[in-house]
């Protein structure tokens, strides 16, 4: 078991450049579900067409991105999709390029115009959820939120399959959570369905994922496997109240299915 794919020693010293954070995704695609191929990105010429209708450049880690995975519907699409390079549009506020959207439209993730020229710039979150045009600070470069938007679509497609398990992250729950597993080295950050909840925290052991979420009342716990076994493994370890598993009433999201109205 040792030698099966852990997210915490892949992310070992927090991914400080943006090479890292591919060499994370080349990683987690391979043990998780496939391999990185050379068809799974979008041209150069797909994105220069987006750059031309929006009127500027592409951080460099957007592009990056595009190129090395951005087809990767199992990646990035499950639920709140990296938009296609056509689908890249403004906020309200005409301040910030999203490029990611929850599924229905409630939020988003973009940069600010003002740090376009940076190659791997900070993301910032908006959504329904917070007054007016307000945005939050989601992470420091756009790299590791694309880290993140691998590791949260791969829970969510675990969630929608019935392969993921959640309980309530009580005080002995997190304590155990804390002292068994390993956690991940990525800063945490607001979750659009609770921005001003407590951070989302990420945790690992080989083939495992855990993630310490904001609930209405008190935090979740998400645990999601490269198998069922994997999964039990943690339930066995955690002692929270563990419903049974389910599938999610939502369903992923297929080409063009998810609401844009801001």
């Amino acid at each position: 078991m040792a030698d099966r794919f852990n997210v915490a020693e892949a992310l070992a010293g927090g991914c400080p450049t943006r090479a890292d954070a591919w060499t994370f995704v080349h990683g987690f695609a391979a043990a998780w579900s496939a391999p990185l191929s050379p068809t799974d990105g979008f041209t150069s010429a797909d994105v220069q067409r987006a750059e031309d209708r929006l009127g500027f450049r592409l951080p460099v880690a957007l592009r990056e991105a595009y190129a090395l995975f951005g087809r990767r519907r199992d990646l990035v699409a499950q639920q709140n999709p990296l938009l296609e390079p056509d689908e890249l549009l403004l906020d309200p506020s005409g301040e910030l390029l999203v490029f990611r959207s929850e599924n229905q439209g409630c939020a988003g993730w973009g940069v600010a115009l003002a740090d376009l020229s940076r190659e791997d710039p900070p993301v910032a979150l908006f959504g329904d959820r917070l007054p007016g045009s307000s945005r939050l600070h989601f992470l420091d470069r756009l790299s590791l939120a694309c880290v993140e938007i691998v590791l949260s679509e791969a829970v969510m497609a675990g969630r929608i399959e019935g392969r993921s398990r959640i309980c309530r992250a009580t005080p002995e729950v997190v304590a155990c959570l804390e002292e068994k597993f390993a956690p991940v080295a990525l800063s945490p950050y607001p979750a659009w369905f609770e921005p001003k909840g407590q951070p989302v925290r990420w945790f690992s052991a080989s083939g495992l994922v855990l993630c310490l979420e904001p609930g209405s009342e008190v935090r979740d716990l998400v645990v999601t496997g490269m198998t069922t076994a994997d999964v039990q493994r943690a339930v066995e370890a955690i002692p929270g109240a563990w419903p049974p598993a389910v599938p999610a009433v939502t369903e992923a999201v297929s080409d063009h299915e998810w609401a844009l109205p801001f």
